[in-house]
């Protein structure tokens, strides 16, 4: 029989309540690690949950992890990993859903006042990038994908930025396809634009600040941003982390920006960066939107995925480690948040 790793394994450990969720505590006295619950005493449905389980095995994870609450109430890891010390430990790279940490980061620099706003030009914030500055690009424009910036922009020839050895050399040569906010097209090459726009706002290299204001307060102790042979952080795709601890950045957005007592990332800013924009009606700051599933996700291609589902308080990640053998698409579609929604709502 499939051996699986899931909360039944620790069903006679676990509370018959809920514990304080992960984040939710005080700074004098922090829930700093995963509390696991069994979801046979919570009420959820035991057959949404088997149905997922059996979606991550044929999708071809490598790991999945259902938190609600803030408590874990699944966590599955594919057969070549249960059961190993590696499984929990093994770097699983999110491709282009760190783009949607490129937006979180966005956001605690407006906080902080290094950026006025996101509406902000370019002209101010990246002078360099002389197309963005003479057509009128502002930071909302690259964070929603209506900066002009095409996927296959004029007179780039090959895959584009995701080759280039200087990632900033590359983007600060490009133009504009389109006017900005004139349509949502999405672009590797403009996202990548973030990448010295923040970093100048930030005053130190993008992957620092990573570290020392997200991935550091939140406990994603191993997790990091990529850069390219030049050390310019890469915003397109390409961080590393483990099923745990990109989970929690889920659980950032699910408790509305607040860690233990301490506000990361402005409720508003969360808000903002989930409301679709006008040229695109799933798509907000950098994170794909459904408000009809009430559904929020950061993704990357091979189903790397990480769901929020802010009014059930629920966080559910797939990733998997080998993008050869996976069915893209299989699991990140409309058909997977109704069955995640399942499991809180029974039916």
């Amino acid at each position: 029989m499939l051996r699986v790793l899931t909360l039944s394994a620790f069903a006679l450990l676990a509370p018959a309540a809920l514990a304080q969720g992960l984040g939710r505590g005080t700074a004098d006295a922090p829930v700093t690690e995963w509390p696991v619950a069994a979801p046979d005493s919570l009420g959820l449905d035991l057959d949404a949950l088997e149905a997922h389980r059996a979606l991550c095995e044929s999708s071809e994870a490598t790991a999945c992890l259902v938190a609600w609450r803030g408590n874990v109430v699944q966590e599955w890891y594919a057969p070549d990993y249960q059961g190993t010390p590696e499984a929990m430990q093994m770097w699983i790279d999110t491709r282009s859903a760190v783009k949607s940490v490129a937006a979180v980061l966005a956001g605690m620099l407006i906080a902080d006042g290094r950026i006025p706003s996101v509406d902000a030009p370019v002209a101010t914030l990246l002078p360099e990038w002389t197309a963005g500055a003479d057509g009128g690009v502002t930071l909302r424009h690259l964070l929603s994908m209506t900066s002009g910036v095409a996927r296959n922009p004029a007179g780039v020839q090959g895959p584009g930025v995701v080759a280039a050895r200087d990632t900033r050399s590359f983007v600060l040569q490009l133009g504009l396809d389109a006017a900005p906010g004139e349509r949502w097209a999405y672009s590797n090459e403009g996202a990548q634009l973030l990448s010295p726009l923040l970093e100048r706002a930030a005053g130190r290299p993008l992957a620092a600040f990573a570290r020392e204001r997200l991935f550091d307060p939140l406990g994603m102790r191993t997790s990091y941003l990529m850069v390219d042979e030049y050390y310019s952080t890469v915003t397109i795709g390409g961080m590393q982390t483990r099923l745990r601890e990109f989970a929690r950045l889920g659980q950032l957005v699910a408790n509305g920006g607040t860690w233990n007592g301490e506000r990361l990332l402005p409720a508003e800013w969360i808000d903002a960066m989930l409301t679709p924009g006008p040229r695109n009606p799933y798509y907000g700051y950098l994170w794909w939107v459904d408000p009809e599933l009430g559904m929020a996700s950061a993704a990357g291609t091979f189903d790397q995925v990480l769901y929020v589902f802010r009014d059930l308080d629920l966080v559910v990640v797939r990733l998997q480690r080998d993008p050869k053998s996976g069915r893209n698409g299989h699991y990140w579609n409309r058909e997977t948040p109704r069955l995640l929604r399942r499991i809180v709502e029974k039916g």
